[in-house]
């Protein structure tokens, strides 16, 4: 009996046919958590209310996958300065990214889902 010899081939050209939509779909994700998504401040500045928390400078790698993934995109091209860690009174937090791009302080602020929820030169300090 012999063996089909463009199977292999066929198959694997199947299967990279059928994984193309799901790396589509999380590429969009992705992209979709690099536009800034506003946060219900409670009529508050976004300032004022990250400083009702408590804030620490923290190590990148303790920083979640999915927040990392995002400060990563915004950082190519420039160097990461420092990462710290928001905690709110009601529980949430987030992650503030310095990052020296193009001679410019970019700060960039992170949910734990990887949502970019603020970009600038002076997000909450």
């Amino acid at each position: 009996m012999t063996k089909p010899r463009g199977f292999p081939l066929f198959a694997s050209l199947a299967l990279a046919l059928l994984a193309a939509p799901a790396v589509t779909d999380a590429q969009v994700q992705q992209d979709q958590k690099m536009v800034p998504s506003p946060l219900d401040t409670g009529g508050r500045s976004l300032e004022e209310y990250l400083d009702q928390g408590k804030e620490w400078e923290v190590t990148f790698g303790s920083v979640s996958p999915e927040a990392r993934d995002t400060i990563e995109k915004w950082a190519r091209g420039g160097e990461l300065d420092k990462v710290e860690l928001y905690t709110l009174p009601d529980g949430r937090i987030f992650f503030e990214a310095h990052i020296d791009k193009d001679g410019q302080d970019l700060e960039v602020l992170v949910a734990p889902d990887g949502q970019t929820i603020a970009v600038g030169e002076d997000v909450a300090d």
